[in-house]
């Protein structure tokens, strides 16, 4: 199996360079790094230029031009750049513990998308870890993974078996179990199958829920490794909007409602069907 990890990245390079790091850390390496840069500043891609070329694995870094958020635009440019046969999505922001990839290749399987998660970082927690140089050593990061906030975590691992169980009845919501955009992975061809994100997706909210829908009616399985894979989310102000901004965002929200969903996006991967 070739394993291409892909991440998107807007202005967070020491967030970026401590996800390279604990890549690097991995008992089982990625046999490729892609960034997915959603129109980074200068001093973005001059750190990158600083210490991507001295990771130990291979790196591609391609970019779009900054419109507002679009990170179903950005993934979509991340897997076609990606030549890994089986792709692990994990945003900038988090930080995988040395076991994660290991854990991923070996719950794969076809037709199946695993479902991971984070413990939440305070931000003193994250400056400590952003000091250590050259970077993190692993006891570092289970100090870190022990002072962690996983109260979320437990949530997702135990709201994740609840719909489990209904989908197997045929009574779960058309996006349950859920699949968290900052931490999944699956086989190339799954995601080939539904044309990869809906790029008509822009702005905050939406887009994974819409993916994991699409995968599950294109007869794609689930399971958890919330709590097997475990990572790391490193602190940074929110950018996420409050509830009520998001209940009050109607292009997304009322796209995402609509009736019929077909399971190939048109606005996805490829712009046309194949014949």
């Amino acid at each position: 199996m070739k394993m291409s990890v892909v991440t998107t990245l807007h202005n967070r390079p020491e967030h970026l360079r401590l996800l390279v790091a604990a890549l690097a850390g991995q008992s089982r390496r990625p046999d490729e790094l892609v960034v997915a840069d959603d129109g980074s500043d200068e001093a973005t891609m001059a750190a990158l230029d600083a210490f991507l070329p001295s990771c130990g694995f291979p790196v591609k870094v391609v970019s779009q031009e900054h419109r507002g958020y679009r990170v179903a635009a950005a993934r979509n440019m991340g897997i076609r750049a990606a030549t890994g046969d089986y792709l692990l999505f994990l945003d900038c922001d988090i930080a995988p513990l040395p076991d994660v990839l290991a854990v991923h290749e070996r719950r794969s399987a076809p037709g199946r998308v695993l479902a991971g998660n984070r413990a939440m970082l305070d931000e003193a927690v994250t400056n400590a870890l952003f000091a250590a140089r050259p970077a993190p050593a692993e006891a570092d990061w289970e100090e870190a993974w022990g002072s962690a906030d996983h109260s979320e975590q437990m949530e997702a691992e135990r709201l994740f078996q609840h719909y489990a169980r209904l989908r197997r009845w045929h009574l779960a919501r058309a996006h349950k179990p859920k699949v968290l955009g900052c931490h999944f992975s699956l086989y190339r061809e799954d995601v080939e199958r539904v044309n990869g994100f809906d790029e008509n997706f822009e702005g905050w909210g939406y887009e994974d829920d819409d993916f994991a829908r699409r995968l599950y009616k294109a007869g794609v399985g689930s399971r958890s490794v919330i709590t097997e894979a475990r990572a790391l989310h490193l602190w940074h102000p929110t950018l996420a909007p409050t509830g009520e901004a998001r209940r009050r965002d109607r292009p997304n929200r009322a796209y995402f409602r609509r009736w019929r969903v077909p399971v190939y996006c048109e606005n996805g991967l490829r712009k046309a069907r194949p014949e």
